[in-house]
């Protein structure tokens, strides 16, 4: 069994940012995709409880739903076959879990930090998505949707979610003792020109999986 540990979200590169309110609860902005908005994929406007903490400008913008945890099939999707970041993906069998991670602003004020938001345990794949698949669980994808809105299929994989997948109600922080826990303390340096926050962000750039003390710690979050 291994628990991979992906980043996801809005990150320092956007315009918008994912609130963390003061009781721990947090919401999960999606990135912005690339391509103009065409049915079926997902406006922000679809998104009115996340559309307030974006600009306005972001409303006709298609955004990335990604990881999916509320639809009645939980899923996530990467390019595990074309994007490097993904590739340890392609080594997740049922049972694994995939931990989210994800930069939270706090609304009240401070610093921006990481948190793990939630999980998916994996229940099944559809792999190497190269056309439509027809119609199943893999529907409401962000990954699905673009790909049908703009006829690109280009290797993407779908993972499903089996019950225990969810969004966490309370956001788990995630800043240099988690870090140690989960990569080992022997693994990770802490170089002294980068702040917490970079290095931290660096180490988990690319889907990371993980085995050992990490992955029991991760399962003890996410299962507890």
């Amino acid at each position: 069994m291994a628990a991979f540990l992906a980043n996801v979200g809005v990150n320092a590169g956007h315009a918008a940012r994912s609130p963390l309110f003061p009781d721990g609860t947090f919401m999960l902005l999606p990135i912005p995709e690339p391509r103009p908005w065409w049915k079926p994929m997902l406006r922000l406007d679809d998104l009115p409880r996340l559309q307030v903490h974006a600009p306005r400008s972001w409303g006709e913008r298609a955004v990335h739903l990604d990881p999916d945890l509320t639809s009645a099939a939980r899923t996530y999707g990467d390019n595990c076959r074309r994007a490097g970041r993904a590739f340890s993906l392609r080594r997740a069998e049922a049972g694994d879990l995939i931990v989210f991670l994800a930069r939270l602003q706090p609304v009240a004020g401070g610093q921006p930090a990481f948190h793990l938001v939630g999980c998916l345990e994996v229940a099944d794949a559809l792999r190497d998505v190269t056309g439509d698949p027809g119609p199943g669980w893999w529907d409401a994808n962000a990954h699905v949707r673009r790909a049908r809105a703009t006829n690109r299929w280009d290797s993407f994989w779908v993972f499903k979610g089996g019950d225990s997948s969810r969004h966490f109600e309370h956001a788990v922080g995630f800043a240099r003792r988690e870090t140690e826990i989960v990569f080992g303390a022997e693994a990770t340096r802490w170089p002294g020109h980068r702040t917490e926050l970079q290095t931290i962000g660096s180490n988990t750039r690319a889907v990371r999986r993980i085995e050992g003390r990490g992955e029991e710690w991760l399962r003890t979050i996410c299962l507890s």
